[in-house]
């Protein structure tokens, strides 16, 4: 059976919570991929959970030692309390097989098995997207610009990911709400523990106010070690289109996110600063070694991405003048809604490639997406 998330259907609570159980087995060496061709070649998480030694055999995505763990520790878990928990803390959990789960997130190569979200936040909606990133004790000067940038790029449209920590990621959210826009914070701990501690009044306007949410690949509940916040970064770059550094030293976490993005084949963006800033030694680096694009607006950024929504605070559509792929998109459609699906078999087009033109074109205000993804046509004026 060939997978094929976008044709996938909704889950029923059994399937979503043995999604869930397989998730908890990670440390036995169940990752996304493995628990994926499983659940792909006997049709659900469900057969896959309560499968017995020869048909996991049969499948051939563990070896006898994986198998035999799995085996031994699987009756102590329970699919449906664990969904119950998850339930109860206002998590929805979207595994990497559910249609809303990021398109752009399960193309990276260690995508999470299981995501988990809080707030009024649907993650395959999330439309154009930014991640800024940067170090936890900004100079002033990172400080006024990493909340310029996420105020200007939020109101553009861009949806601003980062990691709600101390400093640029906390500003950055921050200037997105600000310009009512929408931001996301991906967490290195449970979607309903807020870290740091001292962040409880974004943490409340991500998870309660409707201004995003927070995602988080790890269950309710789970405490933020510090172990956890490398892995949590290639979340971070994977949901990006474009991801933006502001200041960074040179041993920044923000350098190893920004890494993550290059080799994920997002857009790069850094601030350049002064030679002799040590909060500026990481961005300076990117630029110098052609990793990342040399920023000064954020006008920069939409021009390097393609977004024809020019900042006109009200967000009024420009009229866009179309050239190649995204020509031929805008002319297969109409005021008919049209499936995600079909402009895929239409178009040929990789489903990252359609789905970054269809960005650009929502961004441009000549396409709107409605749920299911949907699209109709708007006439240029």
């Amino acid at each position: 059976m060939q997978f094929n998330p976008m044709a996938a259907d909704f889950l029923d609570d059994e399937e979503l919570g043995c999604w869930l159980a397989f998730d908890q087995m990670n440390g036995i060496g169940l990752g996304a991929a493995k628990v994926r061709a499983i659940c792909e070649h006997l049709q659900s998480a469900a057969s896959g959970w309560k499968a017995g030694k020869a048909v996991l055999r049969y499948v051939r995505a563990l070896p006898e030692e994986t198998i035999d763990r799995f085996i031994a520790n699987r009756d102590a878990v329970s699919p449906a309390d664990l969904l119950k928990r998850v339930r109860a803390e206002g998590v929805v959990a979207y595994p990497i097989c559910h249609p809303l789960y990021p398109a752009r997130l399960r193309e990276i190569h260690d995508p999470p098995c299981v995501l988990y979200v809080k707030g009024d936040l649907v993650p395959s909606d999330i439309g154009a997207t930014v991640a800024i990133v940067g170090t936890r004790r900004p100079t002033s000067y990172g400080q006024r610009n990493a909340k310029e940038f996420a105020r200007n790029l939020g109101a553009a449209g861009a949806t601003i990911i980062s990691g709600m920590a101390f400093g640029v990621d906390s500003l950055a959210h921050w200037g997105a709400i600000e310009a009512g826009g929408q931001t996301v914070a991906v967490l290195g701990c449970g979607p309903d523990v807020c870290y740091p501690s001292s962040n409880k009044p974004l943490y409340k306007a991500l998870t309660e106010q409707g201004r995003g949410g927070v995602v988080s690949e790890y269950f309710p509940g789970t405490k933020p070690d510090s172990w956890r916040f490398p892995a949590r970064n290639r979340i971070i770059a994977g949901m990006s289109q474009a991801l933006l550094v502001i200041e960074a030293g040179e041993q920044s976490g923000a350098l190893i996110t920004a890494k993550m993005a290059f080799e994920q084949n997002r857009e790069v963006f850094a601030l350049p600063g002064r030679i002799d800033s040590l909060m500026s030694a990481g961005t300076n680096w990117l630029i110098m070694k052609n990793m990342a694009h040399l920023t000064r607006s954020f006008k920069d950024i939409l021009d390097e991405m393609n977004w024809a929504a020019g900042h006109t605070g009200s967000k009024v559509p420009q009229v866009v003048e179309l050239f190649g792929r995204e020509k031929e998109l805008f002319e297969l459609l109409s005021d008919e809604p049209t499936h995600f699906d079909v402009l895929c078999e239409r178009t040929g087009m990789p489903v990252g490639e359609l789905s970054a033109s269809l960005t650009m074109l929502e961004l441009a205000g000549i396409v709107t997406r409605h749920p299911g993804d949907w699209y109709t046509r708007e006439a240029q004026g």
